[in-house]
């Protein structure tokens, strides 16, 4: 996407799962095409109902892979690649991109107490390692 206005509604995707905690894929395809049908304006998988902090790396992108070609472009995707460390989240970001979403949304990395550079140095050290547009969560 050329220009990206963020605006609007972009709820986050749950990622629903079998009771063997396996993805469904399918329920996955309906829920992007039902929340598309229904008028918001982007995608979220991997907030925090996404159950990102529970799958593996090669999930993920399964996952993101799913919503980005079920969209087909019909509205922005924000993936969600925020990790507890700079190397996880640049790692996450990287493969977002290469992927196709739009927009990287990246939650505050959770059990360290950062400083305020520290904190700084993250968003700035994934920042340079990425092209797209960065949400702060």
């Amino acid at each position: 996407m050329e220009h990206l206005e963020l605006k609007g509604i972009i709820p986050p995707i749950i990622t629903p799962m079998y009771e063997d905690e396996t993805v469904n894929y399918e329920e996955l395809r309906n829920q992007v095409n039902r929340m598309i049908e229904g008028g918001v304006h982007g995608l979220f998988p991997f907030g925090t109902n996404g159950e990102g902090y529970i799958l593996t790396a090669e999930e993920k992108k399964k996952i993101l892979q799913t919503v980005i070609e079920e969209v087909d472009k019909r509205v922005p995707v924000y993936a969600g690649t925020g990790c507890i460390s700079t190397k996880e989240t640049i790692e996450m970001s990287q493969m977002a991109e290469s992927l196709g979403a739009d927009v990287l949304s990246i939650i505050t990395p959770s059990f360290a107490l950062a400083s305020q550079e520290e904190l700084y140095q993250h968003y700035e050290k994934v920042a340079k390692s990425v092209k797209l547009p960065i949400v702060l969560y």
